[in-house]
């Protein structure tokens, strides 16, 4: 296969371009990438690519900018993501950005493999998410505010029922998603005052 170089000409290497820069924002914001670092890296990237490109970070949507001296057209797309933090599939995602960044990977290969990371699964099944987040409350309980017996036993419940509705109601439902934490944050009110 031959190497498609950065600065190839023709449209279609263009386009593979920016592809890879609407893939690459929609990977940040996806796995959670730190806010104050997300412009600076599209910057870059497009710097590296040679794309004339302006972005804007507001949470949840990156707007891109691709600008054409030539026709003096602007193309702007919008990046929309729910995110959430998976650090393992966010190295994954710097590391195809460090390989496109230093030219020991084409753009082609980059969007597949971008492509692949954001379709992949979860690293761990949503039963075991929920027993850690239950062991996790239970042991930061004890450990952290002296609680009892019984009150490992409420927080990890607690815990592991709000994992699991933070990843199945709130994931599948745009409208629940928007007042999850304050839901959240009334049941185990509830639940504390129950208890105490």
């Amino acid at each position: 296969m031959a190497r498609d170089p950065v600065f190839a000409s023709g449209h279609s290497a263009l386009d593979r371009r920016k592809k890879f820069i609407l893939l690459l924002a929609k990977a940040f914001l996806t796995f959670g990438a730190p806010s104050h670092r997300v412009e600076a890296q599209l910057f870059a990237a497009a710097d590296k690519l040679l794309i004339q490109a302006s972005f804007a970070y507001i949470p949840g949507v990156i707007m891109v900018s691709f600008n054409d001296g030539e026709t003096r057209t602007t193309e702007l797309h919008f990046v929309r993501s729910g995110g959430r933090i998976a650090l393992s599939a966010l190295n994954g995602v710097h590391d195809v950005y460090r390989d496109v960044f230093d030219d020991r990977t084409e753009v082609q290969d980059g969007i597949a493999e971008l492509d692949r990371i954001l379709r992949a699964p979860p690293l761990y099944p949503l039963i075991a998410r929920c027993g850690l987040a239950f062991l996790s409350a239970s042991i930061i309980c004890a450990l952290a505010f002296g609680g009892s017996f019984l009150d490992m036993w409420v927080s990890g419940t607690c815990a592991c029922v709000l994992q699991y509705l933070g990843l199945q109601a709130a994931a599948k439902n745009s409208v629940y998603a928007n007042v999850y934490e304050y839901v959240s944050s009334c049941l185990c009110s509830l639940t504390v005052m129950l208890f105490a």
